[in-house]
């Protein structure tokens, strides 16, 4: 018996004898009356109604009441009430007793609907409630019961008094109460079947869904607390020198219980939620790996449909439906490949070429919820900003919600429309220099210094994209297997080493760089179901694969040169570059203490809070061809390989300075965030979670450090490292020729009119 019949049959006990002798009591107007045998028949087939399961044998006025049995209770019962009504009238009887008020509050006559209500939630159905349903309650009682109700609520209306009104509020309350727990109940059943069946009805109903939430967190909370407290007793286990014995520990048992449990919550809320939750599949540092792997099903595991379900989706969704189809299609697979919050991809043949193709097909009723739920989600936002203070803020950081989610707002829009997911496909492929095949073709993106930059075909690919069979609901892309990113034990199988996964790991930093510095445009959506992993038999590296490209963003001149100035100067650790680059990027507030912001990142610096990891050396073959050289910058030049103890003497002596100590609060109350920072923030997350399940060693500035060179250009980087280790010559501040510069303007020359002047007498 689940917990609401529990509590449906606490309410039901006191609520018994007062619901069968409301439904059998005529109407009184105060005269005495006299139980016969045919009320105690009326008892009787109404209590047998209520109650199926019990049995009742008919009696005469003379046969004795079974005293174990409901029948006997009840009749007793009825028996106490109607004497003491009989006492009680008798010592004032008269011929014409005084009338008494039929002003009587609502409550007794709802109190029995109430009852059967909560008898068949907390009995529930069988054979003898289904075959007495049409007799439960007789249609004299029922009718009288009803207008009793009517007449009672008329009465109180037209004579209200607050003992009234207290009364008949509670009945409403009641009625809701009981008519929700109905409606819970069902759509429990119904998510049973489809997890996804109640998002459109969360969409329409927001209140069920936050009492659905309500709920899940009320659940989950003490399968949050107990692990804690009985690692606190019985003392914490090491799973990483104890496995056996941790998975078979109650705290173990109970994280994970509460990880399937959250992640199903989210699933039956909603895709938005689903996407909450993909993010934080991501983040192994916030939650148990019980809770992570109990996620990572939001990635590419929704349920879907298939069968009859995935053919009427497909027909909807493909511009020109049934006979369109088929006539582009063949060998459709109605069994999904895989299944994420929006979508769910099929296999299928091109009739014309018999290529092997993905199809993507949207799920009903997307844009109807989304509107929905981000109109609340807008409202939200707005009560946020107006609260102001830390609600305002992000990790200390001022911005506006209501801009941040205005731009989330048009990114989840574009997402579920595939012909914006089209175009950032072919975008992202022509940057990359990525043809059909993942052949290398010209790529479209350029350096700092001007120059093509060249393909990545050799670490990574992206599914080709047929934009003109693609349309609103529907996604033509080339058929491209792989390994999940994630998938530990497959990428054994396929024999993908540790020296494989750790150039996987800067593989993905790599990409990330050209994406934020030099293409201005990246996916703000790296999590596992997204990325996946090709493995070669001739004896070449794997290579990357980013799938779905429906969550896109683009940056600014500035925004991309900023970051990439940021990432240099945590290589150089140089503290005035670095809010220099802060100042290009526009994240700094006007009037802001430049000397304490400064103070704060040499702080950070001289403290190895930020600092540039070696890169590791690789010992295998493939790894130290001329190819793959070439692959890094297009020329055959390697990379650079930075070493912290490498960096220019000048930037070598400043780290031994001792810097003033600047609390994080003092500092970013000095920034804000535009909302584009808020995808790359994503972005970074995002990938910072799957690089450390490549490589634990894993983080993003020293994985992506060493392709510097092939933003920048070869020459280009080179003169500026040169002018890194003259600084004491170059710095604008602090170099010999800007002291110089300061030398000669104090002795009254004016270095642009003397050249001017020189100009002239040439």
């Amino acid at each position: 018996m689940n917990h609401l019949r529990f509590v449906s049959l606490l309410l039901v006990v006191p609520m018994e004898k007062h619901a069968v002798m409301a439904l059998v009591r005529p109407p009184s107007h105060g005269l005495p009356t006299r139980i016969g045998a045919a009320q105690r028949s009326d008892v009787t087939s109404a209590a047998l109604s209520l109650n199926p399961h019990e049995s009742f044998v008919g009696h005469g006025n003379d046969q004795p009441h079974e005293a174990g049995t409901m029948r006997g209770r009840w009749a007793r019962a009825f028996h106490r009430d109607a004497s003491q009504k009989a006492r009680s009238s008798g010592s004032n009887s008269t011929l014409f007793p005084k009338r008494q008020s039929i002003r009587k509050s609502p409550l007794p006559a709802i109190t029995p609907l109430l009852f059967v209500m909560l008898r068949k939630i907390a009995i529930g159905s069988s054979p003898a409630w289904a075959a007495t349903t049409s007799t439960a309650v007789s249609t004299s009682s029922a009718s009288w019961t009803l207008r009793k109700v009517a007449s009672s609520i008329f009465q109180s209306i037209r004579h209200p008094t607050k003992e009234t009104f207290r009364k008949l509020t509670l009945s409403i309350m009641g009625i809701l109460l009981v008519l929700n727990v109905v409606e819970g109940i069902a759509a429990s059943k119904r998510q049973r079947i489809d997890p996804t069946s109640e998002w459109g009805r969360y969409a329409d109903k927001p209140a069920a869904r936050g009492m659905a939430l309500s709920l899940l967190l009320l659940k989950l909370l003490p399968y949050a607390l107990l692990p804690n407290i009985l690692e606190k007793i019985h003392g914490k286990i090491d799973p990483t020198t104890q496995s056996e014995k941790y998975l078979s520990s109650q705290p173990h048992k109970l994280r994970q219980h509460a990880g399937e449990m959250f992640a199903n919550g989210l699933l039956r809320l909603g895709p938005l939620y689903i996407k909450i939750g993909q993010i934080l599949s991501c983040r192994e540092n916030l939650f148990p790996p019980e809770w992570i792997a109990a996620m990572e099903k939001l990635q590419d595991r929704v349920p879907a449909k298939s069968g009859a379900e995935a053919w009427n989706l497909a027909y909807e969704a493909c511009p020109g439906g049934k006979a369109r189809f088929h006539s582009l299609f063949s060998d459709f697979d109605d069994v999904p490949l895989a299944a994420a919050s929006l979508g769910q991809v099929h296999r299928a043949r091109l009739r014309s070429s018999g290529v092997a193709v993905a199809i993507k097909v949207q799920r009903a009723r997307l844009r109807d919820i989304y509107d929905k739920d981000l109109k609340l989600m807008k409202s939200i936002a707005k009560a946020v900003d107006s609260l102001g203070g830390k609600a305002g803020q992000v990790g200390g950081v001022q911005q506006s919600w209501q801009d941040i989610f205005k731009d989330a707002e048009t990114i989840l829009y574009r997402e579920i429309d595939y012909r914006d997911e089209a175009d950032n496909a072919v975008r992202f492929a022509e940057d990359f220099g990525l043809g059909f095949g993942g052949v290398a073709v010209e790529s479209t993106a350029r350096g700092v210094d001007g120059n093509v930059l060249p393909s990545a075909s050799e670490w990574l690919r992206s599914p080709y994209t047929y934009r003109e069979l693609s349309s609103e609901k529907f996604l033509v892309m080339e058929y491209v297997p792989s390994i999940k990113i994630s998938s530990n034990a497959k990428l054994d199988e396929a024999g993908v080493t540790v020296e494989d996964r750790e150039y996987l790991a800067e593989a993905l930093a790599h990409s990330y760089l050209r994406q934020f510095c030099v293409n201005k445009f990246f996916s703000t959506d790296p999590h596992p179901g997204n990325l996946g992993i090709e493995v070669f038999e001739d004896g070449r590296p794997p290579r990357l694969v980013f799938y779905d490209f429906g969550q896109a963003c683009s940056l600014s001149e500035d925004q991309a040169g900023g970051i990439l100035e940021v990432i240099e100067s945590i290589v150089d650790s140089d503290a005035k570059k670095s809010v220099s680059a802060f100042k290009r990027m526009g994240v700094l507030k006007d009037g802001a203490d430049l000397a304490k912001v400064e103070a704060k990142c040499q702080s950070n610096y001289d403290t190895g809070k930020l600092k540039v990891k070696k890169r590791k050396k690789r010992k295998s073959a493939r790894y130290n061809t001329d190819s793959q050289s070439a692959a890094v910058n297009g020329s055959g030049e390697n990379t650079i390989d930075l070493n912290p103890g490498d960096a220019p003497l000048e930037l070598a002596a400043n780290s031994k300075k001792v810097t003033p100590e600047v609390k994080d609060s003092e500092v970013m109350e000095y920034f804000t965030l535009q909302s584009e920072y808020a995808f790359v923030a994503r972005a970074l997350s995002q990938m910072d979670g799957v690089g450390k399940g490549l490589d634990p060693d894993f983080d993003f500035i020293s994985a992506a450090a060493p392709y510097l060179v092939e933003i920048k250009g070869t020459r280009r980087y080179l003169v500026d490292e040169a002018r890194k280790r003259l600084k004491f010559v170059y710095d604008p501040d602090d170099g010999m020729l800007a002291k110089e510069l300061s030398l000669f303007k104090s002795l009254g020359f004016e270095p642009k009119k003397y050249k001017r002047e020189g100009t002239k007498l040439k």
